[in-house]
C-alpha cells in the first residue's frame, strides 16, 4: 500500500510546483512601475531614469535663483539677529529642516571686500569683510573646487526627495547643484587675484541647534565681481 501512495504524493508535489511557478510574474529590473508618476521620478516609479543635470537645468534660472533673490536677507542682518535672539531669528529668517536632527537654512546676500583666499585644502574658502568695511572678517564663503554639504539642495522647499526617489540620486542632485554654481560663478573668477576686490554674493548657510556662529560657512549660489581684477 505504501508503495502506491509514495508515487501519488510525488506526482501531487510536482503538479503543485508547476502551478506555483505559473502563477508568478517575472519582472525585469528597471520595469517596475507604480501609479505615482512624475516628470522627474526614478525608475522605481516610472521606468525612466532621473537625470540630475536635466532637473537642475530646468529649475536653476526659472525657480532657484528667483527664490533666492526674493527671500535672501542681508547676511549681517541675519547674523546680528541670531546673536541677539537665536530662536526669534530662526523663526523669522530660517527654513527648518527635520531630517534627523533639526537644522536651519538661511538664505543670505551681501556686498563685501575679499580679505583673503585660502586654498590650503580642496575645500577652498574666501574670507570677506561686509559693507561697510571695517577691516574685520565677517563671513566665510566656500569656493571649492570641493563644495561641501547639501545646502543649496536643502534651501528650498520645492526640491523634494519624492521627486527623485532614492538616496543616491538625491545626493547626486546636491552635487549637480554645487557643480552648476561653480561652473557659472566660481570658475570664471581668478581666485588668486581676488584679494582686495569687492564682490556681491547670494547664498545660504546651514545652522544646527547648538552650532557656534563662528563656524558658519556660506555656500554661494551666485558670486559677482563688482570691480575689475585689472584695476
Amino acid at each position: 500500500m505504501r508503495k502506491k501512495i509514495r508515487p501519488l504524493i510525488t506526482l501531487l508535489l510536482i503538479v503543485f510546483y508547476f502551478l506555483l511557478i505559473s502563477a508568478c510574474t517575472v519582472v525585469k529590473i528597471g520595469d517596475e512601475k507604480s501609479g505615482n508618476e512624475g516628470e522627474y521620478s526614478t525608475w522605481t516609479k516610472t521606468g525612466t531614469g532621473f537625470q540630475a543635470a536635466d532637473y537642475v537645468e530646468d529649475i536653476w534660472d526659472d525657480k532657484l535663483l528667483p527664490a533666492y533673490i526674493e527671500h535672501a536677507t542681508d547676511y549681517m542682518t541675519v547674523i546680528s539677529a541670531l546673536q541677539e535672539n537665536r530662536e526669534a531669528a530662526i523663526g523669522q529668517y530660517g527654513l527648518t529642516r527635520k531630517t534627523g536632527e533639526p537644522f536651519y537654512i538661511f538664505k543670505v546676500q551681501g556686498i563685501a571686500v575679499v580679505v583673503n583666499f585660502d586654498d590650503s585644502s580642496r575645500n577652498g574658502v574666501i574670507y570677506v569683510d561686509s559693507m561697510p568695511v571695517d577691516g574685520i572678517v565677517d563671513a566665510t564663503i566656500q569656493v571649492g573646487p570641493v563644495i561641501r554639504g547639501t545646502v543649496i539642495r536643502d534651501s528650498v522647499e520645492f526640491i523634494r526627495f519624492t521627486d527623485v526617489g532614492n538616496q543616491l540620486q538625491f545626493a547626486d542632485l546636491a552635487n549637480e547643484l554645487n557643480n552648476r554654481m561653480k561652473k557659472d560663478y566660481i570658475n570664471p573668477l581668478d581666485l588668486n587675484q581676488i584679494k582686495g576686490h569687492t564682490i556681491s554674493f547670494l547664498g545660504a548657510f546651514r545652522l544646527e541647534k547648538e552650532q557656534s556662529l563662528d563656524d558658519v560657512i556660506i555656500t554661494p549660489i551666485k558670486v559677482t565681481l563688482m570691480d575689475s581684477l585689472d584695476g
